[in-house]
């Protein structure tokens, strides 16, 4: 055995963690350089800042997303689906469900037939987006929005869809959308927090999701 094993062997835990003091220091100055480093000798520039740890420029200045829990359907809203019209109170195919479990909600049910949305469409803006009556006032902006329609999920619950809209995945514990945009844009001071999450409290206890606390933290992002 070498001395450097019969060195390592042989120290205590004062010595261990004697050594220890120094990594710790070296580890928290290197993250305060880091930092001085990225925020450059004017630190109220933090345009120059975001540029300096980014390939790429970031437009955007700042992000409000809402997630609205127990919305109408987007099928009565702006997802328009006219073929569904000629296929009204037959049994959904098995070819569509393909062996999907059901929900604990529908496996009662002895048919399945298709429902189509029962309002009416038209189409909005110079982009000609088919929006339904209940958004009269939305469809007035439709040139001004961006509709995403080509997302799908093989979660056919509440809380693994809601985990799989705020991190991408089903499985609880990846970052969350608001790390990804402060991973992406940074923050212009680190006594802040980069993003904070507001929730909403039902009056009915029972209407919370269980996984909720978890879908908001940064995962392996540092």
């Amino acid at each position: 055995m070498s001395l450097i094993d019969d060195y390592v062997r042989y120290e205590t835990r004062r010595q261990f963690f004697g050594r220890g003091k120094n990594v710790l220091g070296f580890a928290a100055l290197t993250a305060l350089m880091q930092q001085a480093g990225i925020r450059g000798a004017d630190a109220s520039d933090s345009e120059a800042a975001m540029k300096a740890v980014n390939h790429f420029a970031p437009k955007a200045k700042r992000v409000i997303y809402l997630h609205m829990v127990g919305g109408p359907s987007q099928i009565d809203l702006y997802d328009y689906k006219p073929e569904m019209d000629k296929y009204y109170d037959k049994d959904l195919p098995e070819s569509i469900r393909n062996g999907q479990r059901l929900t604990g909600m529908t496996s009662g049910q002895s048919r399945f037939p298709i429902a189509p949305s029962k309002y009416k469409f038209q189409q909005h803006g110079k982009c000609g987006m088919w929006v339904s009556e209940m958004l009269p006032w939305t469809a007035k902006m439709v040139d001004d929005m961006c509709f995403i329609r080509s997302m799908h999920t093989e979660a056919i619950n509440h809380e693994p869809a809601i985990s799989f809209m705020q991190t991408g995945n089903q499985i609880t514990g990846r970052p969350c959308l608001g790390s990804w945009v402060s991973y992406g844009l940074g923050s212009e001071n680190s006594d802040l927090p980069t993003f904070v999450v507001l929730v909403a409290k039902p009056t009915n206890t029972e209407q919370i999701q269980a996984i909720s606390a978890r879908l908001w933290g940064s995962g392996y992002l540092p």
